[in-house]
This record gives structure tokens, sequence and C-alpha cells, in this order.
């Protein structure tokens, strides 16, 4: 049976695969960046938009 390192080591060896794991990652960079400058801009902490969530900071 494989790890689940090896699995992904494997699978990342596919063209497709990994051409899609780098598009995820692109887009989920541009969302932080927009999530972040509008923390920012409303001038709240990362503590003070997870109390509005109803959740704890680390979340």
């Amino acid at each position: 049976m494989k790890t689940h390192d090896q699995m992904v080591k494997k699978l990342m060896r596919r063209p497709g695969v990994r051409a899609e794991v780098e598009r995820i990652e692109r887009d989920e960079a541009v969302l932080l960046d927009a999530l972040l400058k509008a923390r920012q801009e409303a001038c709240l902490t990362q503590a003070q938009v997870a109390e509005r969530m109803g959740t704890q900071a680390p979340a």
C-alpha cells in the first residue's frame, strides 16, 4: 500500500494533474490576497474577523 506522499508524487507526474494543482494554487493566492486587503481596509484584526464569523482566529 502506498503512502499519501507517494500517491501525490505519482499523481503530480501527470501533466493534467500538475497543471490543475498549479491553477488552483494561483486562484487561491488571488483569493487570499483579496481577503487580506479587505480585512486591512476594514481595520480588523484576524481575531476580530474570526469573532464576527463565530470561530477562532486559527480557523
